[in-house]
């Protein structure tokens, strides 16, 4: 939630200090670009240090980063480069903090009810995206951009304690994780062993880079073709979100005890969401793009937590955050790479042909791959 909040904070005040899209453009370019690298870092942290203490350090650090930008704004000493300083060093903190939190979500739950376990995070992780998006909205249109900061600084400090009371002695840990130091080799040829696991990892940065990823193309549909302001881009992240957490919830009732994410899922819910991806981009009144939307979502949501649970499940304890982190770096090279290029769709085509282009590439290759899985498994 907090999360969330600061980055609306932070993107809003940009265009309140420069009035400027390039700007905000390069902001957003700023927040992805640590994750590229230092999730890899991250990675090799969770395997070789304590997660629980090295999250009470992240939590610190992003309370002391939020109390500090609060008082600089009510200095009115905050510009567009000291921004820009800041959001490196925010992302670059927390790209290294994902894997670390991604494993010890894992090992505080046993392995039967893993699958459950990632859908109810991604419900929760959803919940905290809408939460916070409009909590963040509602401080600063009844006080200032900077009241946020001030609010999530005491919920950072807040988590910090809650991971205090946490009992780490009680979390089952495979032994071996002792014998294996931290390095990123030793992962990478894990994976060469493993060329599904791999797969799994580029399918999903593939998605997500063809525009999986609605709050670009939401921005551009909002904008573009139903010209409409700011207050609507606030109503299709509600749906948007909505659509989430049903599918978060969905894919937490279909991981019973002793159930383990399967690749066919994933494509299943690949298919689904194409199929409404392509819809949204035809409609032409705004709250059917709406639903369909928040429609293809739910599919969204139970692809994304079926392709984490497989990469999470099938991994050893002592590899786990460093497969991880490799999964994030993948993840955002699909995102880097893919948003130029729909972005590019747009503007010599049009905003739909970019939505549905995006729609009709993931129906492809997730129908594609499903026909390949059941020819498989008929043959086996």
């Amino acid at each position: 939630m907090a999360g969330w909040a600061h980055q609306v904070t932070m993107d809003w005040l940009v265009l309140s200090l420069t009035g400027s899209a390039a700007a905000l453009g390069g902001m957003i370019g700023v927040q992805i670009a640590p994750y590229l690298i230092l999730s890899l870092v991250g990675g090799a942290v969770a395997d070789r240090f304590n997660k629980r203490n090295f999250l009470m350090l992240v939590c610190g650090l992003n309370s002391v980063f939020a109390f500090t930008l609060f008082i600089l704004f009510h200095r009115e000493v905050l510009t567009y480069s000291f921004l820009i300083v800041a959001s490196l060093v925010i992302s670059s903190i927390n790209a290294m903090e994902a894997p670390v939190r991604a494993s010890l979500s894992v090992e505080v739950v046993k392995k039967e009810n893993l699958a459950n376990a990632m859908g109810l995070n991604s419900m929760t992780f959803n919940v905290g995206r809408l939460l916070g998006t409009l909590t963040a909205g509602f401080l600063i249109a009844h006080f200032d951009n900077g009241a946020p900061w001030l609010v999530f600084g005491f919920l950072y400090a807040g988590l910090g304690i809650f991971l205090l009371l946490l009992r780490s002695n009680e979390i089952e840990i495979d032994r071996q994780s002792e014998l294996k130091p931290g390095k990123l080799l030793d992962a990478a040829n894990y994976l060469r062993q493993r060329p599904a696991l791999v797969r799994t990892m580029i399918l999903t940065s593939l998605i997500w880079g063809s525009g999986m990823q609605f709050g670009l193309t939401s921005s551009l549909m909002v904008k573009k073709v139903f010209e409409l302001d700011a207050e609507y881009l606030g109503y299709i992240g509600m749906t948007i979100s909505l659509g989430c957490i049903i599918g978060a919830g969905v894919a937490s009732r279909w991981a019973v005890p002793g159930h383990l994410p399967h690749i066919s899922t994933m494509l299943k819910s690949g298919v689904g969401v194409a199929i409404f991806w392509i819809l949204s981009g035809t409609m032409s009144s705004f709250w059917w793009y709406a639903i369909t939307a928040g429609i293809a979502s739910v599919f969204h949501l139970t692809f994304m937590v079926t392709s984490n649970s497989l990469v999470i499940a099938s991994v050893p304890a002592y590899f786990r955050g460093r497969i991880y982190g490799i999964y994030l770096f993948i993840f955002w090279i699909g995102s880097t790479i893919g948003n130029p290029i729909i972005g590019k769709i747009a503007q010599i085509f049009s905003v739909r042909t970019a939505v549905i282009s995006g729609g009709v590439w993931t129906l492809l290759i997730c129908s594609i791959l499903y026909l390949r899985e059941r020819s498989k498994s008929k043959l086996s």
